[in-house]
């Protein structure tokens, strides 16, 4: 698989996560990857794309 450098920083961003965090906001969500990985950390996220077909594919 290809690098991708927006993968490349979740661990990041994970580790930055704000203590008691609930909730989220996913704008250019892509493929969800990474909404799907603050799920797993225990929050509600809302994730946004404008490419209705990248969008249904983050849903599928």
């Amino acid at each position: 698989m290809p690098f991708d450098h927006n993968d490349h920083y979740h661990p990041l961003l994970l580790r930055h996560l704000p203590p008691g965090a609930r909730t989220a906001l996913d704008v250019g969500c892509g493929t969800g990857r990474f909404a799907r990985r603050l799920v797993a950390h225990g929050l509600r996220v809302d994730a946004l794309d404008p490419d209705p077909a990248t969008l249904a594919a983050a849903e599928a």
